[in-house]
């Protein structure tokens, strides 16, 4: 899985320490101010604002729910210079067209199960996004379409909403793409119409293949709990990739690699009908391989790794039997796979 470096998280604050926000993004970190609902923001808010107009994306402020008040998005109007917001978790939010007031917005994530404004991405100033994040909603009916004028739109993560979902093989700018909870009768075909995707990641939802997706330019390939999958297809098909993560897939029986000149690390777990990695003693860049609780013969494996190899982590998850491979691994010079 894509490790990515956390930002330090500051939560519920009663006051806003802006000089050591401003070290800590001077130093490289990212910085998180978020609030829940028990903790009204609002006296809070002119200082974050002043924060923001000097930090932009390295600052989100984060506004969450979990509890039965409706969100009342007009307390964004004290936040005009935000770039990077969270309004996440809510039940139900009312007036979120302030959204459109905030001209400084780049970074965006919206979580509100009662969505009632399905045409919220019309807003005109949210064309300049660069991240985009759409959460789960009880209709899932977010309309996608005018995402064809989001043109700075880097990366985008979508839970469950598919309406004109082909929207996203004309962002000229996308290279990163998450999709969680997507169900099998929407077509991924568009997938293959993202010229500059780099990074693509599916959970949940289901299919059968993916052998249809064509991305020759993807370097970062997630798949995690996608139901009935039964095959990802040729990932040779991908000849710059450099990493792949596949999880909790019960009824993948082979993943076929190669020729992927440029795969790095190979991560494979809980696939618990995976016996067969053909093409694995060919791939010439291979550092690191991890494999759990899958069918994958451990003996024969040992005798057919990749000279690249130099980090192994190979698990049945029966200790006496993970012990024991760990020392073979250990004889063989291989190293633990960095997290």
């Amino acid at each position: 899985m894509t490790q990515t470096r956390q930002p330090q998280r500051i939560q519920n604050p009663e006051r806003i320490d802006a000089g050591a926000i401003r070290a800590a993004i001077a130093g490289g970190q990212e910085v998180l101010v978020q609030f829940n609902t028990l903790a009204e923001p609002a006296p809070l808010l002119a200082d974050l604002d002043a924060l923001a107009a000097t930090c932009g994306t390295a600052l989100t402020i984060r506004i969450y729910g979990y509890d039965p008040r409706v969100f009342d998005a007009r307390i964004l109007r004290a936040l005009p210079h935000v770039a990077s917001l969270s309004i996440d978790c809510h039940r139900q939010a009312i007036h979120l067209e302030a959204l459109g007031e905030l001209r400084h917005l780049k970074r965006l994530s919206l979580g509100v199960y009662e969505l009632a404004q399905g045409d919220i991405l019309q807003l005109d100033n949210l064309r300049a996004l660069e991240y985009l994040n759409l959460g789960e909603s009880a209709r899932n009916n977010i309309d996608l379409a005018p995402l064809r004028q989001y043109a700075h739109l880097a990366s985008l993560v979508i839970e469950g909403h598919s309406q004109h979902i082909d929207t996203l093989a004309s962002l000229p700018a996308l290279h990163q793409l998450s999709l969680y909870r997507i169900k099998n009768k929407v077509a991924l075909d568009f997938v293959s119409g993202m010229e500059r995707l780099r990074q693509l990641k599916l959970q949940l939802g289901g299919r059968e293949s993916l052998a249809d997706i064509e991305a020759p330019l993807l370097e970062q390939l997630e798949v995690i709990r996608v139901r009935g999958l039964e095959t990802l297809g040729d990932i040779g098909r991908f000849p710059l990739l450099q990493a792949l993560w596949v999880e909790d897939q019960i009824k993948l029986r082979q993943i076929a690699l190669g020729p992927n000149p440029v795969l790095e690390r190979l991560n494979l777990h809980t696939c618990k009908t995976l016996d067969s990695l053909p093409g694995l003693a060919a791939l010439p860049a291979l550092r690191q391989l991890s494999a759990s609780e899958t069918l994958l013969d451990v003996d024969a494996l040992l005798q057919d790794l990749p000279a690249s190899l130099t980090h192994a982590r190979l698990r049945t998850g029966r200790k006496t039997r993970d012990d024991a491979i760990a020392a073979q691994l250990a004889e063989h010079g291989y190293d633990t796979p960095r997290p």
